[in-house]
């Protein structure tokens, strides 16, 4: 259905996204990784007309997505399958490097607690601390992700998500398929 890189957010929805507490009340939305809504620098400036062209494409289908995917999660078999499938990859991660997960923990408690206490300054602090781990993290979830052993029920959970949203909205399959046609090119450029 998607490239790994974006299952990973699936997969650890709310486990690990210091941002995603903004998001909270919506336990089915797609997931955000840390650091992840901090603008990019220099967005665009470097980025020829096409790729922009692209990405903007592949976010308007992805935001055309996100309700179907949504109702998709409703369905408590789906729901079961991302909930055992999230375990199995937390435990694989803290298996493989604990000390990085402990950080990353701390970081997302940190983070709620000054947001909650409304310190701005403070939540730029942890965004900041945050970011500064992020390519670690992103790279230890990938070699998780890449292990058979988990590599196998995460493409079981990726086609019984995307025959669920197909079955919701026959469309969906299409939007999918254009979305990782567009990741390909990109993956080229």
């Amino acid at each position: 259905m998607r490239s790994t890189k974006a299952l990973a957010a699936l997969v650890l929805i709310g486990l690990f996204a210091v941002t995603a507490c903004d998001r909270e009340g919506e336990p089915d939305s797609p997931p955000v990784d840390a650091g992840a809504e901090q603008p990019a620098p220099a967005l665009g400036q470097d980025m020829d007309p096409e790729t922009m062209e692209l990405m903007t494409e592949a976010q308007q289908l992805d935001q055309a997505l996100a309700p179907i995917q949504q109702q998709a999660m409703q369905d408590q078999e789906l729901a079961s399958q991302l909930e055992e499938l999230q375990e199995q990859v937390e435990t694989a991660m803290r298996d493989e490097d604990p000390e990085l997960v402990d950080q990353m923990e701390q970081l997302q408690a940190e983070f709620m607690a000054a947001q909650e206490a409304g310190d701005q300054e403070r939540v730029q602090e942890i965004g900041m601390a945050a970011q500064g781990i992020q390519a670690e993290f992103q790279a230890l979830q990938q070699r998780v992700l890449d292990r058979p052993d988990i590599r196998e029920p995460v493409d079981a959970f990726e086609e019984a998500q995307r025959e669920r949203m197909i079955e919701i909205d026959p469309e969906a399959g299409e939007i999918m398929d254009r979305i990782d046609e567009i990741l390909a090119q990109l993956e080229l450029q």
